[in-house]
């Protein structure tokens, strides 16, 4: 039986990830409020440069690991604004830092897979299920 780490709830997390984000010097702020014990989050980064949300999923493992996916203010409001629908109790977490630091202390997936990268995870997935 495979156990799984502790997860917090939700408003403590949050709590958690504000207050690294200020500890840094950052800005962070809870722009969209759901269910502070169990709903989900989003984290949405504004940098210098670039605009990054940071969604999470779980592994093979059943782990938690974040995926950050890079866009325009339009697009990742759109992507924000779909979760919302499909989930009411999302929480949305706004940092603002100029490196572009999300402060997430799990796993997280880079924004795009190279094609070596998605090449090499499909052959792994045929593997797995090949005799299935």
């Amino acid at each position: 039986m495979i156990s799984r780490p502790v997860q917090l709830k939700t408003g403590l997390w949050m709590d958690a990830l504000i207050r690294r984000a200020e500890a840094a010097g950052s800005f962070a702020v809870v722009s969209r409020r759901g269910d502070r014990d169990a709903g989900s989050v989003v984290v949405l980064v504004r940098s210098r440069s670039a605009l990054t949300l940071y969604i999470p999923e779980r592994d093979f493992d059943g782990v938690r690991v974040w995926r950050a996916q890079t866009g325009t203010e339009a697009e990742l409001s759109e992507v924000i604004e779909r979760r919302a629908d499909f989930d009411p109790d999302l929480n949305v977490i706004e940092i603002d830092d100029q490196e572009g630091r999300h402060f997430i202390e799990e796993t997280v997936l880079d924004p795009e897979l190279s094609q070596d990268d998605a090449a090499d995870a499909l052959a792994a997935a045929k593997a797995v299920f090949r005799d299935r």
